[in-house]
């Protein structure tokens, strides 16, 4: 490493140990949204010292989102809004369980949380058997690290959205949500592969496609999954 670089890094040691700034998860996402291929083949290389593992900041980042979520009702509301877009279907579960959707929003929204990043991102994880199918050769760190580096970028992607659905209050917008961060997990994998997952332009482009699409397919399952898990929960509570 030059003089420069080593007065930076210990510069940034410095302002991290006076104020708790953690200056590297920032670089990290920096770098996963402008170069990740540098990040990428940091990882492969299990390089401890340049990036963040990215694990911890998709689990910082989904904390972010969860909090945010909150300023709109959290799981809970959205449960009750988008039930009572369907009236019939609300006063068919209403009349089942014999309680208002309202009494059922509150640990139905604890539950979910809760669940959220051990369910959503236990399926998702499941993506990493993908990176390592593109290449064997890479550990399974890596392989979890590029798989959660991917995910982090589009969760990043998703939280600056969910900001702006809850400043504007378009929150009809959050069903299309999926659409952005698909295309996320698609930009971040094609510019990150070449040389770690990918030999050629177009083998990335291809590979790309087909962990954005198998890791939208868990996150859904993985959010259908941590659904009906909280809203069994939040029947059992008020029952």
């Amino acid at each position: 490493m030059s003089e420069a670089g080593d007065a930076r890094s210990e510069f940034e040691d410095f302002l991290e140990d006076i104020l708790g700034f953690n200056f590297r998860s920032f670089r990290t996402l920096r770098d996963l949204l402008i170069r990740p291929n540098t990040v990428f083949k940091a990882y492969a290389a299990r390089d401890r010292v340049t990036y963040t593992p990215s694990l911890r900041l998709w689990l910082g980042l989904i904390t972010l989102q969860l909090l945010l979520s909150i300023v709109w009702g959290g799981y809970g509301g959205m449960f009750v809004s988008q039930l009572n877009t369907q009236p019939e279907n609300a006063a068919v579960i209403e009349n089942a369980l014999g309680t208002n959707l309202e009494d059922l929003a509150e640990p139905y929204s604890e539950a979910a949380s809760f669940l959220h990043p051990i369910l959503v991102g236990g399926f998702t994880a499941f993506s990493a058997f993908l990176i390592g199918a593109f290449n064997k050769s890479l550990s399974w760190a890596a392989r979890l690290n590029i798989t959660f580096g991917i995910l982090t970028a589009a969760s990043l992607v998703g939280l600056i959205l969910l900001l702006g659905i809850v400043v504007t209050g378009a929150t009809g917008a959050m069903t299309w949500m999926i659409v952005p961060v698909a295309l996320m997990y698609w930009i971040v994998f094609t510019f990150g592969a070449p040389g770690v997952l990918a030999e050629t332009r177009s083998g990335a482009i291809i590979k790309g496609a087909v962990f954005s699409l198998t890791t939208i397919i868990l996150v859904m399952i993985g959010g259908l999954v941590m659904s009906l898990t909280a809203l069994m929960f939040a029947i059992a509570a008020v029952s």
